[in-house]
């Protein structure tokens, strides 16, 4: 289960995207995570995709998948299986990625 701090980083996130559509997912993401690093976080499912957060932090790092493409190919009319190999590779590639920027384990 996710825990209150990375709850909160996922809903200021989503709703800092939203008010501000044109800050870049990156930009989105350093200011959210300011004073954030250094601890044990636990996202749960927000950290695969299709979770909008998932989305975010794919845009964010420069995935080579757009977010429209991960959503389109994990979301729930996707295949099943295709949709479990791509979140082990998210988990793999991209996750990583968000974890070693933003100092967060």
């Amino acid at each position: 289960m996710p825990d209150p701090i990375a709850l909160a980083i996922v809903a200021e996130s989503l709703a800092l995207r939203q008010s501000h559509a044109h800050a870049s997912a990156r930009d989105v993401l350093d200011l959210v995570m300011q004073g954030r690093q250094g601890r044990l976080l636990d996202f749960g499912e927000q950290m695969l995709p299709p979770a909008p957060f998932a989305l975010l932090v794919a845009e964010a790092v420069g995935d080579h998948m757009s977010a429209a493409e991960w959503e389109a190919f994990t979301g729930p009319k996707a295949d099943t299986s295709l949709r479990a190999t791509l979140q082990l590779q998210y988990a793999l590639n991209v996750w990583p990625k968000f974890l070693e920027r933003y100092g967060v384990s």
